[in-house]
């Protein structure tokens, strides 16, 4: 499944992605996100994945924290996260 890195902290190892049905709001537990640009990966259930950064070709361990329907549900969730 494909998804798009909407907001990604580098300081912060905190990303929001945007996918089919949703968004996504993690951490980076390792690698690299490209700001804008895709990613891929099997599975988006909470807990750890790995994703694909198809910019750069590289592997990234992505830590699913939560998952929103709307962008506001999303942008809630970053502020949470975050605070």
């Amino acid at each position: 499944m494909l998804g798009k890195v909407l907001w990604f902290h580098d300081e912060l190892r905190m990303a929001l992605i945007e996918r089919a049905g949703g968004f996504t709001v993690g951490s980076v537990e390792s690698g690299f996100l490209t700001l804008g640009g895709q990613v891929e990966g099997d599975g988006w259930h909470e807990g750890p994945t790995v994703l694909k950064d198809l910019t750069t070709q590289g592997r990234v361990v992505f830590l699913v924290e939560a998952d929103a329907e709307t962008e506001e549900e999303a942008n809630e969730l970053l502020g949470f996260l975050r605070g």
